[in-house]
């Protein structure tokens, strides 16, 4: 799919998701509103806040041992400033340029490595994909009684598949030859080179057991904290959730905001909005989205105004990015 027409759909589908909402909440968003201003418990927003930029910290020392491995070396604080800057590209700018290529051009930037910074932080997303699928499935396990929807399973079987695709891929050059003929679909032989380099350098990584083996750690204890985050945004409007369900939930929500859109824009809001109305008046599960939203756009507008003073948004790292996506496409 072309840049162009991928930006579209991205649009269509936020767009869609978005007028959804607004039809089958119509009339709701008064009383939605009259509960953020008078209801929300503002210290357990705050301790969300903090869990956030807790979470934040917990990915960026996690980078910073998948980096390790490809010889890139970044400070602490550079590592957590890029996770500030992907939040900032992934919610305002859809573009060609998503979070994971903004922050592989500013580890390239740093160490002169175009593959190995690609590579590192594909392979940082797939850890966080992996905490998220696995958290998803134990919950679906241990709970499908209670969590009782079609809508649930499917969603964490699904991610289940592609997860179990990707871990035999990338760990198995056998299973991955099975694959070989689909290279006849890239058009240009520098591309399929450079595909190439990039699974030769995820597949080195099954030669560094324990410093995967941290680092899927570090993306369990991330994932547990930002799904408490979410939990404690719930608790700040007084809804009576156990704590459990969230570990299916929110890892879902996750999954389904996947999906081509602005940002996860929309669709994650249907979401939320769809899986908490089982267990909260519709205006109240309206409350704790539009809450999400504010915790979630305040994080990114104020990564948008570091990474200004920062001196990051000019033409020119734009358009350096824009090239850059050449390896994602």
């Amino acid at each position: 799919m072309s840049g162009a027409k991928g930006k579209i759909l991205r649009f269509v589908i936020s767009l869609v998701a978005i007028g959804l909402i607004a039809y089958f909440m119509r009339g709701k968003l008064h009383e939605s509103l009259a509960i953020l201003r008078h209801e929300v418990q503002w210290l357990w927003f705050a301790a969300a806040v903090a869990g956030y930029f807790v979470s934040l910290a917990i990915i960026a020392v996690r980078l910073q041992w998948v980096f390790r491995v490809q010889d890139i070396h970044m400070k602490f604080r550079d590592c957590y400033y890029l996770g500030f800057v992907g939040l900032f590209y992934n919610l305002f700018l859809p573009s060609a340029v998503g979070g994971d290529v903004a922050k592989a051009y500013y580890a390239y930037k740093h160490s002169g490595k175009k593959i190995e910074s690609a590579t590192s932080i594909l392979l940082d997303r797939l850890l966080g994909f992996f905490a998220t699928i696995i958290i998803a499935a134990l919950g679906l396990v241990y709970f499908s009684k209670e969590a009782d929807s079609a809508y649930i399973d499917w969603a964490v079987y699904g991610a289940c598949a592609g997860l179990a695709f990707a871990v035999a891929f990338f760990v198995s050059k056998r299973f991955a030859r099975l694959f070989k003929g689909l290279a006849r679909f890239i058009p240009s032989e520098r591309w399929r080179l450079r595909m190439a380099e990039v699974y030769h350098a995820i597949y080195g990584y099954r030669h560094h057991h324990q410093l995967v083996f941290m680092a899927i750690l570090l993306s369990f204890a991330a994932q547990a904290l930002f799904i408490t985050t979410n939990y404690w945004v719930a608790v700040s409007l007084g809804a009576d959730i156990v704590y459990w369900k969230f570990f299916i939930l929110i890892p879902v929500i996750s999954i389904v905001s996947m999906a081509p859109s602005i940002g996860g824009l929309g669709v994650r809001e249907a979401s939320v909005l769809y899986l908490f109305s089982r267990y909260l008046p519709p205006e109240r599960a309206l409350a704790y989205t539009l809450l999400m939203d504010v915790l979630i756009y305040c994080f990114s507008i104020g990564a948008g105004i570091l990474y200004a003073f920062c001196g990051g948004l000019k033409q020119k790292v734009g358009d350096e990015m824009e090239i850059m996506q050449s390896l994602k496409e």
